[in-house]
């Protein structure tokens, strides 16, 4: 039988949190957590201002929200990978690997910001996270990125 305290904990969504950092003219560079735990950094589009800027297909990055993330078919990488749902303005939003500003067209790269304008080891940094993922989706938790 599953005492009071324990009921609650497997309720709790696992968070992945992104905290946006270094907004550039070209690309953004935040922190990735999960569960307060630092895992790696990210890089996305230019940020804007939603409230006075319009968005630019492939160069802006997405809203700060909380947005729910489920595991689907990615036809870009022919694999099972995670995407943000519900984003507004944008379809097909995935955490995913990449290096460089270029390689991101609203999607969030993983890796770490050892170089300046580049996230580097983003294999090393997405394996971490999938299996974080995984395994909370495997113990039934919901799993929801606040972009802040």
């Amino acid at each position: 039988m599953k005492t009071k305290n324990q009921t609650s904990k497997a309720s709790k969504p696992t968070v992945i949190e992104i905290e946006r950092k270094f907004k550039k003219e070209k690309y953004t560079i935040g922190a990735l957590s999960i569960n307060g735990q630092w895992i790696c950094d990210t890089m996305e589009p230019h940020c804007i201002d939603w409230n006075k800027e319009v968005k630019t297909p492939g160069v802006t990055a997405i809203p700060e929200g909380t947005y729910d993330l489920e595991m689907k078919r990615s036809t870009k990488f022919q694999k099972i990978m995670p995407y943000l749902r519900g984003v507004p303005n944008f379809t097909d939003i995935m955490i995913h690997t990449g290096n460089f500003p270029t390689q991101t067209k609203g999607c969030i790269l993983v890796g770490f910001n050892t170089v300046r304008g580049l996230v580097l080891k983003s294999r090393d940094a997405f394996e971490k996270i999938l299996e974080k993922i995984e395994y909370a989706l495997s113990a039934g938790k919901r799993v929801i990125v606040k972009v802040k």
